[in-house]
């Protein structure tokens, strides 16, 4: 859907596109003048800047922009206007106040949009000295505070096209989580030491008991990919018909939580039945879990730190060596490929065909998360209520608990690599690149709903 801005562009051009590939433009082609504007703007004049609370310096870019190229360089100046804060909070009914000036400056303010072209070089607001000085991090940017930093085109040799040429920084220091990563078809977190024999894959084989749990955000609840095909489930993290956290299934509510242990170390099946008042929404975070403990044949999820489902007396009735939890399965074949006995083919020949541990994907591409996550987690136990719920956010010194499996808090905010904070170092590889959206804030709901 086209925004209001968008439309109004389009009409000031004559229904010319904002931006072309083509140069031979000239202005006698348009009936209408040109215009200039910024691009961050184009589809919103507000811009979250909410900013990770151990940085002390950070970066939001924007160009100057034209409807259409110019036979001639345009040039303008681009400032920050702190006049302008008082018509923000007049309009969005808020009091926030501007930001001081030590906390930013821009890379530059003028920019040239050079002729035949259409957009300026990039400018960069600079958010700097926010963890103030010394080891008190005196005069710190305060944590959770919001501020505001009008920036906008002050002068131009073109006109500016008004409802466009103005951007304001919503500016937040947050002690929230405020880094996660954009999964969604086509891209999903490999993780390919699991797959050989070593030191990095060998705790996560032979378990007795084991807890997922993710922050998700889930943008859409798809029932159909790109190319119109159906789909009914969003994948958290998992083995394929061996033990998969995932939401929806085949004839089954498409936004439940569903924790399938088909495989040889669980065989509780498919958990819970289909329950449409556990359904999930779409555009909000969520920290999600599930356990499984084969000494007391029980099984949780948990929705946002409580119990939500649970059912005891399923599963493995009687523990032995043959039906450990192997959540590394393809590590085992790798062992028997370099260790070719016969115990060893009869072990762990079969594990040729074993599904991967993935997060964001299952039994193929076609089943994604379709959204965001951040602290994602596997344990060679089954995590307590209490520490479900007092740990959603955050895991104290992760390399030093070897139940802690993996740990990937997705919080590195660029690059295609996943880090394991674990002592196990299992990072993940994304399939492509990474997409990590501005503006993410987690509420911490077990500090304010005691």
């Amino acid at each position: 859907m086209k925004t209001r801005k968008n439309m109004l562009l389009l009409a000031c051009i004559g229904m010319v596109a904002v931006q072309t590939a083509c140069t031979d433009y000239s202005a006698d082609d348009h009936k209408f003048g040109n215009v200039v504007y910024l691009d961050v703007a184009e589809t919103s004049e507000v811009q979250a800047a909410t900013i990770k609370n151990t940085l002390d310096v950070f970066d939001r870019t924007f160009a100057a922009t034209l409807a259409y190229p110019s036979d001639q360089d345009v040039t303008l100046t681009v400032t920050v206007d702190p006049s302008l804060v008082e018509r923000y909070n007049a309009r969005y009914g808020t009091a926030w106040p501007m930001l001081d000036a030590k906390y930013y400056a821009l890379s530059s303010e003028t920019a040239t949009i050079a002729a035949g072209k259409t957009t300026s070089e990039t400018l960069t607001l600079h958010l700097q000295n926010l963890l103030g000085e010394g080891a008190e991090q005196t005069g710190a940017l305060p944590l959770d505070e919001t501020y505001l930093v009008p920036v906008t085109i002050a002068q131009s040799s073109v006109p500016t096209l008004a409802t466009s040429s103005t951007v304001y920084y919503v500016v937040k220091r947050s002690s929230n989580i405020t880094v996660a990563a954009q999964l969604g078809e086509g891209n999903w977190i490999n993780f390919p030491t699991l797959d050989k024999y070593g030191t990095n894959s060998s705790a996560w084989n032979g378990l007795t008991a084991m807890t997922y749990e993710a922050l998700i955000y889930i943008d859409e609840f798809a029932t159909t990919d790109a190319e119109d095909m159906p789909v009914s489930i969003s994948s958290v993290m998992g083995v394929e018909q061996y033990l998969l956290l995932r939401i929806g299934d085949t004839n089954f509510e498409r936004q439940q939580l569903q924790f399938d242990g088909s495989g040889s170390g669980s065989q509780f099946g498919k958990f819970p039945g289909k329950d449409a008042t556990k359904n999930l929404e779409a555009g909000r975070w969520y920290h999600v879990a599930c356990t499984y403990d084969q000494a007391t044949q029980t099984v949780r999820i948990y929705v946002d730190g409580r119990i939500q489902s649970e059912q005891s007396g399923v599963g493995i009735a009687t523990q032995s060596e043959d039906n450990r939890i192997n959540l590394a399965m393809r590590a085992l074949y790798d062992y028997y490929l370099n260790n070719p006995t016969e115990d060893n083919e009869k072990k762990y020949g079969g594990f040729v065909d074993a599904y991967q541990f993935f997060i964001g994907k299952s039994y193929d591409e076609k089943r994604p998360l379709n959204g965001k996550i951040a602290e994602a987690r596997v344990w060679s136990v089954a995590r307590t209520p209490e520490q479900i719920w007092e740990n959603m956010y955050n895991v104290e010194n992760p390399a030093d608990d070897p139940t802690l499996l993996g740990y990937w808090k997705f919080n590195e905010g660029a690059g295609n690599t996943v880090r394991d904070y674990s002592m196990y170092g299992n990072d993940g590889v994304a399939e492509s690149d990474i997409t990590w959206p501005a503006g993410i804030e987690i509420p911490k709901i077990n500090e304010t709903n005691e």
